[in-house]
């Protein structure tokens, strides 16, 4: 083969191809789990996780109106983030049943009040405590952000004695100090239905 211009031969055309990056066997079974309508949510509840749960929970809203189920392990939350997941289990129309285990503590407690249906596994254990707050800023900013935290902190109490049928005063108290329930007690409290 003559070459089109002297001195210069043609380059060779190699084929190429793409190959699409494996999917994780995380991913894999969150895929799964989400199209058997389970979401699970574990570890810290920041709003990172809080944004992709409520995405979860509308994505399964909008396919239809079966349960959910959410299993709820969470030994750390901020109460922004509890409150928007919970906020996200009100706005659908799907019932959502959650299932605790491991440990939930604090906020995330918020998360299992909002459930239309609430149980834990055996050895689920609940530590009722009191969301910590910090902020920086002036005195004006810490003073809206103290508001706003204290009308956060209503909200779960809302929650919690809306869903254990105990005055807010009594889960104020309970909070505070930091009442640990194992799943036979928090059934009595009222903030389980179930045992599995």
């Amino acid at each position: 083969m003559q070459p089109d211009r002297p001195g210069v031969n043609p380059q060779p055309i190699l084929p190429s191809w793409w190959e699409p990056a494996s999917v994780s066997v995380e991913q894999e079974l969150a895929d799964r789990l989400l199209a058997q309508r389970t979401i699970l949510v574990g570890g810290r509840l920041d709003d990172a996780l809080a944004s992709h749960v409520t995405a979860q929970l509308l994505l399964l809203d909008a396919a239809g109106n079966d349960p959910v189920t959410l299993h709820l392990s969470s030994t750390e939350s901020d109460l922004d983030a509890a409150l928007s997941v919970a906020g996200a289990i009100d706005l659908i129309e799907s019932p959502v049943h959650a299932v605790a285990r491991g440990t939930v503590r604090g906020a995330a407690i918020a998360v299992l009040a909002a459930a239309t249906e609430r149980e834990a596994q055996r050895h689920t254990m609940f530590v009722l405590s009191t969301p910590r707050f910090t902020a920086d800023g002036t005195a004006d900013q810490l003073a809206t952000l103290a508001d706003q935290h204290d009308r956060q902190f209503a909200r779960l109490l809302d929650l919690v004695a809306t869903a254990t049928g105990r005055p807010a005063t009594e889960i104020a108290a309970d909070l505070d100090p930091g009442r640990v329930l194992n799943a036979t007690e928090a059934m009595e409290y009222g903030l389980i239905t179930r045992v599995r």
